[in-house]
């Protein structure tokens, strides 16, 4: 069992068993047994099992709450008796099985009900309000008789929400690594005393403050690494780039990374910050968590990733104190400085060996040259490395020299002591070394490829990565794993300062090589993920850029490069201008798939300025509509018709009559979207006639669904089912699952309202099929809902109740505000009595 890190032994477990004494005991510990088998002891709780002689109970049982992923509610025939028959205990404020049901009920975990031998639910009317909630979930039973079979059902049930063991449960591990901690023995113990001091009830926060270069990543990230026993939910981490040379991340885009993370597939649906901010806090709520927040710029960054309770701990690192963060939210400030003269001279030992030790007085200088900066530090005691055991006097001297000359350069500041140590570093690499070095400088400064370097430094691959290597010994480019490679932002903005100043690679030509790259690998990619997409002539060298083995691949790459891509779409250079919105062309559909809107959103709002500042009409248009998609992704629905609108009247001036058939369609997605299907109707047809008459079958899959929608929308269900027929036919032989998918969806609800139930069930169990085969949660979500209606109206309520269920958790899972309309068709189970809303009480298992 994990201890925190001020030795306080933690309850931290997945199961909870929740049971009444004198109702379930033997229940409780055959259920125990038999789960603990499935998923082990230590994440299956039950107290007389879990705990040991002389715990805290209260104490102890408000720790394993704050970590259950799912709570079993086991009820016997006696559940609701007590010695006062007036007054059962279920009642009472004081009684625990209430206590542990509403603590699963306010944080939102799985509860299931367990029935034991024959026992019923409660009566609604028989509970207080706030349990009341447990009667919507599903129920399991057991029995004496099955025991074995009927527990090995419940934990396949259970099992949705927790894994078994060595299934492979994701826990976010992003903390990067961290080189060994030298002279920071007291601040390490300052972080164990701070971050034991709050109850597990609440975050605890630090702030860590001082220098560039002064080592408060590397502290943060080896204090996380350290602790990550006593933190069983993982390490999440997030580079704020608030003090380098790009853009500083926005909260919005750090909590997509974050919810990503933490299982939802599409963060970007949750449109606005304060959606995303309320979903990771409540995902984060009661789980033990580390989350580091690197290099932040200022309090408004930081907030809307603080968690809101639970026993998670927050690490900020900053160069700024943060002031107002910390008297908002009480953080700790540990002020970082940089490290006495003696424990500068153990880190050089520490990094260069002995030599570095033969020469005390030449060490303890160079220590002070670098400042007690570590950063600096590690770069000199590489070179000291790479030198005869002499020189080390020698490198005295060259930083002295260097000194004189860069304080000549520049106003010496905070970070004079580490750039001097880059220039002097830098001046003693010379060719390939240097136009590699150039190169990671004028590149994105999000950590890339070795390819992507050697695209923009005009070097064969093979040697580029023989320099890195060398480079990455040297301190001077760090390796972020999986073939990338990153600086450090003080680094990188000096390496772009010497490349601006260099002719190898020239600028200009390192800038395009680099777009070029970048936007033939992305196409590349593209061709790949939708074959079927209707491709335009692309500008620069069409035989540069990466290739990959599989459509999987491809999508790996998009994702792994997509801040990068973002970043390059913003460079305001007239020049590229024919490049950025063709960038935003060729990712589209990656963005469509993906429901990355964020990105979708930027990139084509950089790519319109290119395309009308290019004077290019037919871009213009066609970023227009590409933009016009992601806003109604994005539900903002009348800005998108603002530029399907102006997308039509440009295609129709340069008279392009394909571009002017999209624009209508896309304009009836709106329409249809702002509840007037029957003039989203006229625009279809018009649409459908151009794409009919040029046999674009793609086109014409398209507007079958959404002409069926329509007249779903207008209760035409016959028109429905003849539009929705032909666009599974047609996406069934262009074999397109996700188009199968959608149109077998669409096809289920028209079956339904002509009543045709098994019809309607077939088709919707066949986009549950293809929604699986392209690993769309979101149309799984739609089959789910529909099984669910189909199963309201045959009289299935229970399992409706379980479809709408997994319709709720799938379009969560994909951040999609549908989730709230299923929600509403749950509460709509429940019957009215009085004038009061009472919870349904679901069929008991046969």
């Amino acid at each position: 069992m994990p201890t925190t890190v001020a030795g306080r032994r933690a309850l931290m477990f997945d199961v909870f068993i929740n049971y009444r004494t004198a109702d379930a005991r033997f229940g409780a510990a055959a259920a125990f047994e038999l789960l603990a088998r499935r998923f082990g002891r230590s994440r299956v709780f039950l107290d007389n099992q879990s705990m040991r002689p002389g715990a805290i109970y209260p104490e102890q049982i408000r720790s394993a709450l704050s970590s259950m992923r799912v709570l079993l509610v086991l009820i016997g025939p006696d559940w609701m008796t007590g010695p006062d028959a007036e007054s059962p205990p279920i009642h009472h404020e004081s009684d625990w099985v209430r206590r542990e049901i509403r603590v699963a009920i306010r944080r939102e975990v799985p509860i299931v009900p367990v029935l034991l031998d024959g026992a019923v639910l409660p009566d609604p009317r028989q509970l207080p309000a706030d349990v009341r909630p447990m009667l919507l979930h599903q129920t399991a039973q057991v029995r004496h008789r099955s025991l074995g079979a009927d527990i090995e059902s419940l934990a396949r049930h259970v099992a949705r929400f927790v894994p078994a063991q060595g299934s492979g449960r994701s826990v976010p591990r992003q903390v990067p690594a961290s080189t060994p901690l030298v002279g920071r023995e007291d601040e390490l113990a300052q972080l164990d005393a701070f971050l034991a001091e709050t109850a597990d009830s609440m975050p605890r926060l630090v702030v860590i403050s001082g220098p560039a270069g002064v080592g408060k990543t590397a502290l943060a990230s080896w204090w996380a690494h350290r602790a990550a026993a006593d933190f069983s939910d993982g390490q999440l981490y997030v580079d704020l780039r608030g003090f380098g040379p790009d853009k500083p991340v926005a909260p919005q885009e750090a909590l997509s990374g974050f919810l990503r993370a933490l299982g939802v597939a599409r963060p970007e649906e949750l449109t606005t910050e304060a959606e995303r901010s309320a979903r990771f806090r409540t995902l984060l709520s009661g789980r033990r968590a580390v989350v580091v927040l690197d290099n932040a710029r200022s309090a408004a960054q930081v907030e809307p990733l603080l968690p809101g309770t639970g026993p998670a701990v927050v690490i900020v690192t900053s160069r700024d104190l943060l002031s107002e963060l910390r008297i908002r939210h009480t953080a700790t400030l540990l002020r970082l400085a940089p490290l006495e003269t003696s424990e500068g001279v153990r880190l050089l030992v520490a990094c260069a060996g002995p030599r570095a030790s033969r020469a005390p007085m030449a060490a303890v200088r160079l220590a002070e040259q670098c400042g007690g900066l570590p950063l600096a530090l590690r770069i000199v005691a590489e070179r000291l490395v790479s030198r005869p055991p002499s020189s080390l006097t020698e490198l005295v001297a060259e930083l002295d020299d260097e000194r004189e000359r860069f304080a000549a350069l520049s106003v010496l500041g905070p970070e004079a002591n580490v750039r001097t140590v880059f220039s002097w570093s830098y001046n003693r690499i010379d060719g390939d070394h240097a136009a590699v070095f150039h190169a990671i400088g004028l590149g994105p400064g999000r950590g890339v490829e070795a390819q992507t370097i050697a695209a923009i430094a005009g070097r064969p691959v093979d040697m580029v990565v023989r320099v890195l290597a060398d480079l990455a010994r040297a301190h001077l480019v760090t390796e972020l794993g999986g073939g990338r490679y990153g600086m450090h932002d003080l680094l990188h903005v000096y390496a772009g300062e010497v490349a601006a100043a260099s002719d190898d690679p020239p600028p200009e030509d390192a800038r395009r090589r680099l777009f070029d790259h970048y936007l033939q690998s992305a196409a590349h990619a593209d061709r790949l993920l939708t074959p079927h997409r209707v491709r335009i002539p692309l500008t620069g060298d069409q035989e540069v850029g990466r290739g990959f083995a599989d459509a999987a691949a491809a999508k790996l790459w998009l994702g792994a490069e997509e801040q990068n891509l973002v970043a390059l779409s913003r460079l305001e250079d007239p020049s590229l201008d024919e490049h950025r919105w063709q960038l935003a062309y060729v990712l589209r559909d990656y963005f469509y798939l993906t429901k990355q809107l964020d990105g979708w959103l930027e990139t084509h709002v950089n790519g319109l300025s290119a395309a009308r500042r290019r004077g290019n009409d037919y871009a213009e248009a066609l970023t227009l509509n590409n933009l016009g998609m992601a806003m109604t992704a994005s539900d903002l629905l009348d800005d998108a018709m603002r530029q399907f609108t102006a997308a039509k009247e440009i295609f129709a001036r340069i008279g392009d009559r394909g571009g002017e058939s999209n624009s209508l369609a896309n304009m009836a997605s709106v329409l249809r979207r702002q509840g007037n299907p029957a003039s989203a109707l006229r625009l279809l047809e018009a649409a459908m006639t151009y794409y009919r008459l040029t046999g674009s079958a793609n086109h014409i899959g398209i507007t079958l669904r959404s002409m069926a929608n329509a007249h779903l929308h207008l209760g035409q269900p016959t028109e429905a089912l003849r539009c929705a027929q032909e666009a599974v036919a047609l996406a069934t032989w262009l074999e397109f699952p996700l188009d199968i998918a959608q149109a077998s969806n669409i096809l289920g609800a028209a079956h339904r309202q002509l009543g045709e139930l098994v019809l309607a069930e077939i088709a919707h169990r066949q986009a549950l099929e293809m929604g699986a085969s392209c690993e769309s949660e979101f149309e799984q979500a739609w089959a789910h809902r529909g099984l669910g209606s189909v199963a309201l109206e045959d009289g299935r309520a229970s399992t409706a109740l379980v479809h709408w269920q997994t319709a709720h958790a799938l379009f969560q899972d994909v951040g999609s505000p549908l989730a709230n309309d299923v929600a509403t068709d749950i509460r709509r189970l429940v019957p009215r009595e009085r004038g009061q809303v009472e919870l349904p009480v679901p069929r008991q298992p046969r």
